[in-house]
């Protein structure tokens, strides 16, 4: 049964991330907008304004739980403090849309997947670029991490999907 219908976007909703204990969570837009919505109130509490285009992917970061990212057809990352409610920093990531980010379990990395056919490691004790993760043929759908964070897994238009180990973006 339906809970909650909340309308607050422009333009049609098109990513969405829980905070990892249920009380939040995240949308992004077509309007290149983010929100964060208080599910005991039902109300937006964050407004997230900064991409230009279309905002296609966003995580939680598990660890803090007030860490976000969002991943935009602006071809950037963005981090979001909830604390400071701004952008912390802006990942100019990759040479095509970003169609979907992750945190790892730990939260010292974030994988960014994109259509420019690769998944992007980024430490973010630094923000910088670690790895890149090529291999598709074709534009990068998704990315996600399992629940330990011993394995990251993309997939792909080429009709595939890729497992990759630490090994891949660890020295």
């Amino acid at each position: 049964r339906e809970v909650l219908c909340q309308e607050g976007h422009s333009r049609a909703v098109y990513a969405m991330a829980f905070q990892v204990d249920g009380a939040l969570v995240a949308t992004g837009g077509l309007d290149a907008v983010s929100r964060v919505w208080d599910l005991r109130s039902g109300r937006s509490v964050y407004t997230m304004q900064g991409h230009v285009k279309q905002v296609l992917g966003m995580d939680f970061c598990r660890s803090s739980g007030v860490r976000i990212a969002t991943g935009s057809a602006d071809n950037t990352v963005r981090l979001w403090d909830m604390r400071r409610k701004k952008c912390f920093y802006t990942i100019p990531a990759h040479s095509s849309l970003v169609s979907a980010v992750k945190f790892s379990s730990c939260g010292d990395f974030l994988f960014s997947s994109s259509y420019d056919r690769t998944c992007k490691v980024w430490n973010l004790r630094n923000c910088s670029a670690v790895r890149t993760l090529a291999g598709h043929d074709d534009k990068v759908m998704c990315v996600d991490v399992s629940g330990e964070g011993d394995c990251v897994a993309t997939a792909s238009y080429d009709r595939t999907f890729k497992l990759w180990v630490p090994g891949a973006w660890h020295d």
